[in-house]
């Protein structure tokens, strides 16, 4: 399965340019964010169905996701903390958009944003495949990123780099151009501890989106990763083969 993912930018000079960008890179799911409405007639033309529309927090920018009519989309969480759910096929994904720290107010928010998502990773560890990708609004440097990353590798999320970074621990960077700072890593994949220890692990690349300030991502998951867990997940289960589903784990805690 093949999953894009993009901050397009609200104010993007280029909206058909941008959404044109996207459906290149030919994903089975589209996440497309900061997803107004003039992105919304061709990305319903070259993206596939829109599946669902929402809030990652209260007055934030709304995310979308496409996906091919075969798929099954199930609408999941809104917690207005930074990210909304879904989950495709067997496979929950965590859509992020954290909200951005340039006032000083925001930097708290910011901290519980990625606080709460770091305690939701950790519940969802074990459970099932899941994919956590978007736009964190964190750069590598700062303490709110150390902190996070280190709640992610204590409950064994992997984070995925690029396929063309021969040095993992300098993360690619996908924000902004022309930036004094330019460019760091705000855009991130992370994939959980069943799917980032399969055989076939997840890659990760990015791609130039036109009139945005961010890059977007491009991850393909192996059907064989994502079956593999599934399968760990059932071999666990207690009760006969077969009533062991998926619906359990869409309980929130």
């Amino acid at each position: 399965m093949r999953i894009v993912c993009a901050n397009v930018f609200c104010l993007n000079p280029t909206p058909k340019k941008a959404v044109e960008a996207l459906a290149r890179q030919g994903g089975d799911v589209t996440v497309v964010i900061e997803s107004t409405p003039r992105f919304a007639e061709r990305s319903e033309r070259l993206l596939g169905e829109r599946r669902m529309t929402g809030l990652s927090r209260r007055r934030g920018m709304p995310i979308s996701v496409y996906s091919r009519a075969d798929l099954h989309v199930e609408e999941g969480a809104s917690p207005g903390q930074g990210w909304i759910e879904c989950r495709v096929g067997a496979m929950r994904l965590l859509l992020v958009h954290a909200i951005a720290p340039y006032l000083p107010w925001r930097i708290p928010k910011r901290r519980g944003h990625l606080t709460a998502l770091s305690e939701r990773m950790s519940e969802l560890a074990d459970n099932e495949p899941a994919l956590t990708i978007g736009d964190f609004n964190t750069a590598h440097f700062e303490r709110a990123w150390r902190r996070f990353a280190s709640s992610a590798v204590d409950s064994r999320w992997h984070w995925l780099t690029h396929e063309e970074d021969h040095r993992p621990e300098k993360r690619r960077g996908t924000w902004p151009f022309g930036s004094v700072w330019s460019p760091v890593a705000l855009d991130h994949a992370l994939v959980c501890p069943r799917i980032g220890g399969a055989e076939a692990a997840p890659r990760m690349r990015s791609f130039t989106v036109p009139g945005s300030d961010h890059r977007g991502l491009v991850v393909d998951v192996e059907d064989a990763a994502v079956c593999g867990a599934c399968m760990t997940e059932l071999a666990g289960a207690p009760g006969e083969p077969g009533e062991a589903g998926l619906s359990g784990s869409d309980s929130e805690a």
